[in-house]
């Protein structure tokens, strides 16, 4: 199981969604609003303005380290064990791209449904669906820069350690 997980990174923030929207969904149903349920109209209005913002900004710093990951090749004059290194090191990138794709998805899904609620939700009472999505697509995508941070950051001190 490990051993699949350590390969399929971008799989960490799709549960943390999954299991989040379904935690989310059975306290509101159990104990009533929470998180942005229990924001008045205005000061919800105010945070889904804020996260459109930042998810944008965080979309776009996600897709930048994607394109940069993908324009690194293995270097091709390497031999032997320096051209096994550099493969591991390529497939390393890769599962971080892949992991930053899932994460970006989820930032666009925070970009788009606080945009919907700027406009839809607006009465006493939160919209369940908008509000338990912003929440937990918010919560994965940050699962998910961590996660991709923490594989940059591995990667980096890899590469740092090669004599």
């Amino acid at each position: 199981m490990a051993a699949k997980l350590n390969r399929n990174w971008w799989v960490i923030p799709i549960i943390t969604f999954i299991g989040a929207e379904a935690a989310s969904v059975v306290m509101q149903t159990i104990t009533g609003p929470r998180l942005m349920g229990a924001i008045k109209p205005d000061l919800r209005k105010d945070i889904y303005s804020s996260l459109t913002g930042s998810s944008s900004g965080l979309l776009g710093f996600a897709l930048a380290a994607v394109a940069i990951l993908a324009a690194f090749a293995p270097k091709v004059d390497a031999t032997g064990r320096d051209r096994r290194r550099e493969q591991n090191l390529a497939r390393a990138r890769n599962d971080i791209a892949k992991c930053l794709l899932v994460t970006s998805a989820f930032l666009m899904m925070v970009l788009v449904a606080s945009t919907v609620a700027i406009g839809a939700d607006v009465s006493q009472k939160a919209n369940v669906p908008i509000s338990t999505v912003v929440v937990s697509a918010g919560f994965a995508s940050l699962v998910g820069l961590l996660i991709s941070g923490l594989g940059v950051t591995l990667s980096i001190l890899e590469r740092n350690s090669l004599p």
